[in-house]
């Protein structure tokens, strides 16, 4: 199976495992994915107060050439939640499949995790003490946001969805938001 073929595999199982939740489990995962969506946007102004894009694009994104695993099941969830239409990856690309001609596919509020957070030495060393410390103290945020999700759900989703899906689906036969039936508390229907 290519990447591109585990890609639609797992978005189309997830959407789907998605829609089946009950409404108010659904309305929680809507509720974090957009407490989730405004952190994400702050942390991105962090990096573009120091023109970070202008230093991405003279690097050619180093940390961009592995971004396959970045994208995870919270931020797929974060897309079906919020009803965004869903980018398509070229994994026929050398570097991540996630960027496309003119730089990143995802809007700032919807890019995975490790890419809203990482900022290299250039753009760091850039920042004044007290704005770090607020970058550190929004990434602490979203990363307990992201584990509300995981709590509410009952699982780990903070992996790269084509990680979760080749494992959790393909090797063990499982779907990607945890065990049908038990799901915290809440009762699968």
């Amino acid at each position: 199976m290519t990447n591109q073929e585990k890609w639609n595999s797992a978005v189309a199982l997830l959407s789907g495992e998605y829609a089946s939740l009950p409404a108010p489990l659904q309305e929680e995962v809507r509720r974090i994915s957009r407490q989730i969506m405004l952190l994400k946007d702050e942390l991105h102004d962090f990096a573009e107060s120091v023109d970070g894009a202008a230093i991405c694009a003279s690097c050619q994104g180093e940390c961009c050439a592995s971004g396959k695993y970045h994208f995870t099941v919270i931020d797929t969830l974060v897309f079906l939640a919020t009803g965004k239409p869903l980018f398509v990856p070229r994994f026929d690309a050398e570097h991540c499949p996630y960027l496309g001609d003119t730089g990143c596919l995802m809007e700032p509020a919807t890019r995975p995790f490790n890419c809203i957070t990482f900022n290299c030495e250039r753009i760091e060393g850039m920042l004044e003490p007290s704005e770090q410390a607020r970058f550190y103290a929004l990434e602490k945020a979203l990363r307990l946001s992201c584990r509300e999700i995981e709590d509410l759900l009952g699982g780990r989703y903070m992996h790269g969805l084509l990680m979760n899906f080749e494992h959790d689906v393909q090797e063990e036969g499982r779907p990607l938001l945890g065990e049908r039936g038990n799901f915290n508390g809440h009762r699968h229907q």
